[in-house]
């Protein structure tokens, strides 16, 4: 039971059969997707044993094309096809917050999310998306199929987040956020006006699981996890909610066992 990180050694006769690329939902230090799924009780041996690769603070783009991680990922398609079963995909949140979350200059006078957004800059952010992730599941398919194998390919959707301001911090030191809320504030979204905000991160969660969602063909061994509504986002969402855009421990266990398991048990992977 162990996630590799990149570049780490495989203890003898220890193969991954899961190999996961993504961003902080799967890299988020000691609480992540990939430490709550080797750690569900329902998973099956061998399956909690994963090679991880990208980072926190991923862009889906940086895994094709000349990306930053488009060549580990090769390699790893390349010198895995043997050994790996499944490819974990997590991306498009940071995407979209390098975006500003595509929404207009001045939203001081719109009262939807839907008005809020710029039409243009969120079809250009969606067709980045989907483009990366076709290029993705095209070169899966192209490694594994020259050695007549195929693989399952796990899109990973996100949950509906709190704009709250909070960052990522160790020991009292913020390292990392806030995201959210600067793009609010930037956009002129109304601060006191906490439902529209909620509203616009739920439009563009939806907007992005949508087109995720496109790529799903559980016949041909495709899935997409939708995990939307499963954190809570009332008074008491910090119980689900480390910060603005990361699960708590308990509240990536309750993805993972919610959302996660059920697509792993229909491919074998956990118990009944």
């Amino acid at each position: 039971m162990r996630v590799y990180m990149p570049g780490e050694e495989w203890d003898a006769g220890d193969f991954p059969r899961l190999l996961a690329i993504g961003d902080s939902w799967f890299w988020y230090p000691k609480n992540n997707i990939l430490e709550s799924i080797i750690r569900a009780p329902s998973v099956k041996d061998p399956y909690t044993t994963i090679q991880a690769l990208g980072y926190n603070g991923a862009d889906i783009g940086q895994f094709v094309g000349n990306g930053k991680y488009a060549k580990s990922f090769h390699y790893e398609l390349e010198k895995g096809s043997q050994y790996y079963e499944a490819i974990l995909i997590s991306g498009g949140g940071n995407d979209a917050v390098d975006y500003g979350l595509t929404l207009k200059k001045d939203c001081r006078r719109f009262s939807t999310a839907e008005q809020c957004m710029d039409p243009a800059g969120l079809d250009n952010l969606l067709r980045i998306i989907s483009g990366s992730v076709g290029l993705m599941i095209h070169d899966i398919r192209w490694a594994f199929n020259k050695h007549n194998k195929s693989a399952k390919i796990l899109l990973h959707g996100y949950d509906y987040p709190v704009p709250d301001g909070r960052g990522f911090h160790i020991k009292d030191r913020k390292m990392a956020g806030p995201w959210l809320k600067p793009a609010l504030d930037a956009a002129k979204v109304d601060s006191d006006n906490m439902p529209l905000r909620l509203s616009i991160c739920r439009h563009l969660i939806d907007m992005l699981y949508i087109t995720l969602a496109r790529f799903e063909r559980p016949s041909e061994g495709i899935f997409c996890i939708n995990s939307r509504g499963t954190l809570r986002d009332g008074p008491d969402y910090k119980k689900d909610w480390d910060n603005e855009l990361h699960p708590t421990p308990s509240g990536f266990r309750k993805i993972v066992d919610k959302c996660w398991v059920p697509v792993l048990r229909s491919i074998g992977y956990a118990k009944a």
